[in-house]
């Protein structure tokens, strides 16, 4: 054999040494770094599907249970695994099922559902193979019945608080039609500004809602008047009489009039009388005398 010949067969003899050495390593158990690695990750897993309200579970694109585990599984009263080989789509109907009807097309979903009596919320994760379709959906369902039934509850109490304000509200501007074409308004407490708009809106249409000729301001609740107050009540006056209605004050008492004499207001041309009756038999006489009521001068 020549030394050329030699020569060639080491190179093969190293080759194939070398493609030994690399099955070789393929073949060797993993190194202590990654061997801890792998059981710190399975550890992590463990201690969060013993110690938080969750379940952590699989389906294949059947959508029959492949993985089922997680303390949430306890409040269910069943074993965890119970679901193993059951068909998600069976137990739960179309409804049930949307999100992993929707993670089985390749697009992540997240919802909550309610199920067993309690709410839950779930994220769905696609899981591809080597071609690229979807042949598992990774769930993870979260018991949020607590927090779901604290806001329902929630809402229920700010709706009730809604309602109530509604209520008290009608009741600071309760419009009554004491006769035809004539209306009257108890005034009672503080006038601001926020009410005296509510006021002069609420007024202005019921004025206008039923006709009337006559809106009296009855003054008898009210006991302290301020700038701002008499002010707001002379604009809701002369709102109404744009609309060709009358204002009539009534009710005003005596520490409510020296308070609007010292502030110089101009009451000339607005009716006031003594008391509420006195201004509905005023309304109902200017209404059996002529079709207009007269301001005064």
């Amino acid at each position: 054999m020549s030394d050329q010949d030699l020569e060639q067969e080491n190179r093969a003899l190293r080759a194939r040494v070398a493609e030994l050495e690399e099955r070789l390593a393929a073949l060797a158990p993993p190194s202590a770094p990654a061997r801890a690695s792998a059981l710190e990750l399975g550890q992590l897993l463990r201690l969060l599907l013993d110690h938080l309200d969750l379940i952590v579970w699989a389906v294949d694109a059947s959508g029959t249970f492949t993985f089922h585990d997680g303390k949430g599984i306890d409040a269910l009263g069943i074993e965890r695994g119970a679901f193993l080989g059951q068909n998600l789509h069976v137990m739960y109907g179309a409804e049930g099922t949307s999100g992993v009807r929707i993670a089985l097309a390749g697009t992540p979903a997240h919802d909550i559902q309610s199920g067993h009596g309690m709410y839950w919320e779930n994220w769905y994760i696609p899981v591809r193979g080597e071609h690229g379709a979807v042949k598992h959906v990774v769930g993870l369902s979260l018991n949020v019945t607590e927090t779901t039934r604290t806001r329902e509850e929630l809402d229920t109490k700010l709706a009730l608080i809604e309602r109530q304000q509604e209520v008290i509200q009608n009741l600071e501007t309760p419009i009554i039609q004491v006769w035809d074409h004539v209306i009257t308004l108890p005034m009672v407490g503080v006038v601001d500004s926020h009410r005296a708009a509510r006021v002069t809106e609420d007024l202005l249409a019921a004025v206008s809602r039923l006709q009337a000729r006559f809106a009296i301001l009855d003054l008898t609740g009210v006991d302290v008047v301020d700038t701002g107050t008499a002010s707001h009540m002379l604009n809701i006056l002369g709102a109404v009489r744009l609309l060709g209605a009358e204002g009539i004050i009534t009710g005003i008492r005596p520490n409510v009039a020296q308070t609007m004499v010292s502030l110089g207001l101009d009451l000339s041309r607005v009716i006031t009388l003594a008391t509420l009756r006195d201004g509905l038999s005023f309304a109902i006489r200017s209404l059996g005398d002529k079709p207009r009521a007269r301001t005064r001068a």
